[in-house]
Order: structure tokens, then sequence, then C-alpha cells
């Protein structure tokens, strides 16, 4: 049953490091209505649990731990600091790409209606 309570703090814990990029360990602790040293607890806890193994080569055991959390810390004192961890996607890029081929197609519809109408004298 402690591991279900956990977990349930794993979710909250996360929703405020994804809000801030520094704060002071005491301030996200009253948010969470904790004592300072029982919220370090689950700081510490949260970025055991968010630590998976991930296997590049040799045996199956091997591998190098990474976060899978999408969101990483570290402490400095009295401070955590926060780091968003996501690679963001360019967006931009895609759709500049998307617009030169609606272009295109709209060019080569357009060549093919004009080939297609009879010649008119003038």
């Amino acid at each position: 049953m402690s591991e279900v309570h956990q977990q349930g703090l794993i979710h909250v814990i996360r929703s405020y490091l994804k809000l801030y990029t520094s704060m002071p360990i005491a301030k996200m602790a009253a948010f969470l209505e904790m004592t300072e040293p029982e919220f370090r607890t689950h700081l510490l806890r949260y970025k055991h649990k968010m630590c998976t193994p991930v296997w590049k080569s040799g045996s199956p055991l091997s591998g190098e731990m990474t976060s899978s959390a999408g969101t990483d810390f570290y402490i400095d004192g009295d401070m955590i600091h926060i780091a968003d961890t996501n690679v963001v996607r360019p967006y931009g890029e895609y759709f500049v790409r998307q617009i030169n081929k609606v272009q295109a197609i709209n060019h080569q519809l357009q060549k093919e209606t004009d080939h297609s109408r009879p010649y008119r004298a003038p």
C-alpha cells in the first residue's frame, strides 16, 4: 500500500516541478503540506522511480540509467533547480515544407487546367 501512496505523490511532485525553473525547497514543501526533510525524501524517491536502464549494447541487464520523467532537477543547498528535458520538435520547418508542397500542387493544377482549355483566337 505504501508503494501506491508513493506513486500518487510522484504525479503531484511532477506537476509542481513542471511549473517552476527554480524554487526554495521550503516553499515547495509548504505547497505539498510537508516538512522540508520529508519533502527531500520524496524528491529523492521521485528521482529514483523515474530512472530506468536503457540498453545500448552488451549483456541484456547492462544499460545506462536515464530519466524518463521529462523534467530533471538538482538540489543546490536549499534550492531546487528544474530543467525541462523534453525535446521541442521543429514545427516551423514542418509547416514551411507543407506550404511548399501545397504551392507546388496548386501550381501543377493550374498548369494542367491551362493546357486543357481550348485555344481561342483573339
